[in-house]
């Protein structure tokens, strides 16, 4: 019975060095012909954030860019390091109030922790600050129009959990209005617009509460 276990453990083993290896191979046959950035942004996507951790704290460390910067906070909040995460994108909020890709991560790290209120915070800011910004510049290039889907996306999950507000109902529709005018050649923008349809019949009392899980 012993020797049975035995083998079984070495097969499981080998299964898993096998697995390990060829996820190995892959990740390095990804990184071909590209630079130290682009490998850690991979790297990121695939959710490798230890890798990619280590590769933008040394670019960081050589040539102090704040793009490597902000890809150790993303890879810090990939980690679940929270609070690690927090404390590099509030220096940089603290070092220059106009950066705004600093808002953006830090509605993303409050996303990855569930706390809604803080990121609805967040990505309102990342807009105002980036509305204010293309006032200044009149480029919009630094704008993501996903921080208006993930206030969309926030109240709706709301919605069929425990209900919005008629305040928060016109913040869904306005954020998915908006989303949609700055994106308007999304996938999914076709059955955004049927939402879009079928929530304006749901329009909560001023009083009221909505609660609707889309079904009926």
């Amino acid at each position: 019975m012993k020797i049975r276990q035995g083998i079984l453990r070495g097969l499981l083993g080998i299964v898993l060095l096998l697995i390990t290896s060829n996820l190995r191979a892959q990740r390095d046959l990804d990184r071909v012909g590209m630079t130290p950035r682009q490998e850690a942004g991979k790297l990121l996507d695939k959710g490798y954030c230890d890798d990619s951790y280590a590769i933008y704290a040394r670019l960081f460390g050589k040539d102090s860019l704040m793009m490597d910067f902000m890809g150790m906070a993303l890879s810090e909040t990939c980690r679940r390091r929270y609070e690690e995460a927090d404390r590099l994108l509030r220096w940089a909020i603290n070092r220059d109030s106009m950066y705004v890709p600093a808002y953006y991560a830090m509605g993303k790290n409050y996303i990855s922790q569930a706390n809604e209120d803080s990121a609805l915070h967040y990505f309102r800011t990342y807009n105002k600050v980036t509305e204010r910004k293309i006032r200044q510049t009149g480029s919009a290039e630094s704008e993501d129009p996903r921080a208006w889907l993930y206030i969309g996306n926030i109240y709706r999950v709301r919605m069929h959990k425990k209900g919005i507000t008629d305040k928060e109902w016109i913040e869904m529709m306005s954020a998915y209005e908006r989303y949609l005018e700055v994106k308007p050649n999304d996938p999914a923008q076709y059955q955004l617009r049927i939402f879009l349809e079928k929530a304006t019949e749901r329009r909560p009392d001023p009083e009221g509460v909505l609660i609707w899980d889309e079904r009926h």
